[in-house]
């Protein structure tokens, strides 16, 4: 999951400024980020994502303020392959050449870009196409929700072949001697974790601020609130068995159980082993999950102890373990079970 896109969008949200969006649309050899790795720049000095090691950033951001951050759109290319102190590459080991599109953003496309978070969010994917001429100027651009059928943008002409595109990839459109670059703007994953209790406050913090959705499920309103966890994105009230009515369980779902109470982690199993999930997580020793599980097939998703074996102590280690976890074993298909 490319967590830069998500802050991209909940920035551009939010933002009154104007704003100008950087993507690296072609690398040949190595570069510190590949194709599709995208930065915002915001007319407040605001930036978000990274493209470099910090060599690039400067002088797009000169460019861009030369342009009162309203630049024409253009391709920017960089060759990092210099190994002195003068080039690019300032002996970092990026040894590429990469092209940079730059664009201002429009309103009617902040608009359009506030729609795709809102279907991200919703567990949808989102395809994304422009039409790029030669030198780099955006010609229009369309976003298409397969799963609702739905198109919106800026688009003239009949609606592109989206299948049979290569993804983060310029490819030469011969009919208007222009280039098509497409990309899938993945859905947010979601870390749901049942239990409010202090230990599960670090885990809420990571996981927001490597973009993923997170909610805090708890059946006592005074834990389950927005003082003690002021970062998460939703927080329910919600015994174990009004979970299945209360979250729409996504096959990309990491769930992560934190109650601390032997009869509620029972209750949650028996619902979680009937759904299909990336991920669920039993806090506690093996033996307490040996006895939870007993007489079940247990589905290769069902981990415990949890987190990755590092040696974690303490709460914000322990959180640092489970993300770490769920990040090997994150998948890209979203399918709801509701």
């Amino acid at each position: 999951m490319r967590t830069d896109i998500f802050e991209i969008l909940d920035s551009l949200s939010s933002s009154p400024h104007k704003n100008v969006l950087a993507t690296i649309v072609d690398v040949n050899g190595s570069a510190y980020r590949k194709e599709g790795a995208m930065m915002l720049f915001q007319e407040n000095d605001t930036q978000v994502g990274l493209l470099s090691g910090g060599c690039l950033e400067v002088d797009l951001k000169a460019r861009i303020s030369e342009g009162n951050y309203q630049p024409h759109s253009q391709f920017v290319t960089y060759d990092l392959s210099g190994e002195d102190d003068l080039s690019w590459g300032q002996g970092t080991g990026c040894n590429g050449v990469v092209k940079v599109l730059i664009e201002s953003l429009s309103p009617k496309l902040i608009n359009d870009l506030v729609k795709v978070r809102d279907y991200v969010n919703d567990g949808l994917d989102v395809k994304y196409v422009r039409s790029i001429s030669k030198a780099g100027k955006v010609l229009n651009y369309i976003f298409s929700v397969e799963k609702k059928q739905k198109f919106f943008g800026d688009w003239k002409g009949s609606i592109p072949d989206f299948d049979s595109l290569k993804e983060d990839k310029l490819v030469e459109n011969d009919i208007s001697e222009s280039f098509l670059y497409f990309k899938t703007i993945r859905a947010r994953s979601r870390i749901i974790i049942y239990g409010a209790g202090p230990d599960a406050v670090p885990l809420v913090i990571l996981a927001k601020q490597l973009g993923y959705q997170t909610i805090v499920v708890d059946w006592r309103p005074e834990y389950c609130s927005e003082e003690y966890f002021p970062d998460a994105d939703d927080r329910i009230i919600a015994f174990p068995q009004e979970v299945e009515k209360k979250l729409c369980l996504r096959e990309t779902d990491s769930f992560v159980l934190m109650t601390h109470s032997y009869e509620k982690d029972k209750e949650l199993i028996n619902q979680l082993l009937l759904k299909q999930i990336n991920y669920v997580g039993l806090l506690g020793s093996r033996t307490r999950a040996e006895r939870l599980l007993t007489g079940m097939e247990i589905p290769p998703s069902f981990h415990y102890p949890i987190g990755l074996p590092i040696g974690a102590e303490g709460p914000n280690e322990i959180a640092i373990s489970i993300i770490a976890e769920i990040i090997s074993l994150r998948k890209v298909s979203v399918k709801a079970h509701c």
